[in-house]
């Protein structure tokens, strides 16, 4: 049994390539951080998503679910990660970017039970590239966050430099189904037209061959 978590959705970014907001684009009948929060319901009841966009915390005011802002202006994914750990209610905070629709809860429970005696435990995609927005971080970890923050850091990976981190290579969770595209984000529309065609393929009946 791994550690007593919160979940916290980051939507702060501004969906410049896309041209709208990622978060609230429909796919295979929800929206794609309606996706994302299914897929963290298997790990935590304490859901929250990080935004300030009013579109979206109407969306979310409507269907009651936990809101929060960024505390700091113009840091980007580290102002995220920053109101997480402050908010975090567990052990430690499950950070989610809000354009992962294929995310399992299988896969979360995994990451969750690897967290072991790190600060910090990072999935790494079938190509080595980690990935800070689909990670666990100790509570721990708020003070070294906000120091760099205030420092005048924003780019994740720096942080990641002064904390004891974990990567969970994908060797690791490559066995579970779907683990190709647990990462497939959604940055712009041919990324979105191809992601809606990913999940009507995975979504239709296979067809099997008749006896012979």
């Amino acid at each position: 049994m791994g550690p007593v978590i919160s979940a916290f959705i980051q939507a702060g970014g501004q969906s410049a390539r896309m041209g709208q907001n990622k978060a609230l684009l429909p796919i295979g009948g929800r929206s794609c951080v309606e996706w994302v929060i299914a897929a963290a319901r298997a790990v935590t009841s304490e859901i929250t998503v990080v935004t300030s966009d009013p579109q979206l915390r109407a969306f979310c005011d409507e269907r009651g679910i936990a809101l929060a802002a960024d505390h700091y202006r113009d840091v980007g994914p580290l102002a995220g990660l920053h109101v997480a750990l402050a908010r975090c209610r567990g052990e430690a905070a499950l950070v989610l970017a809000c354009d992962l629709p294929f995310l399992t809860g299988e896969f979360l429970r995994l990451l969750r039970d690897s967290l072991g005696e790190a600060e910090a435990i990072i999935p790494l995609d079938a190509q080595g590239h980690p990935q800070p927005l689909c990670a666990l971080y100790s509570v721990a970890c708020l003070p070294v966050v906000t120091d760099l923050i205030e420092r005048g850091e924003r780019r994740m990976g720096r942080v990641l430099e002064h904390l004891a981190v974990r990567f969970l290579s994908f060797s690791e969770i490559a066995h579970l189904p779907g683990a190709m595209d647990f990462f497939w984000d959604l940055d712009t529309p041919e990324d979105y037209q191809r992601a809606r065609q990913r999940l009507r393929e995975r979504s239709s009946p296979i067809r099997r061959r008749a006896p012979e």
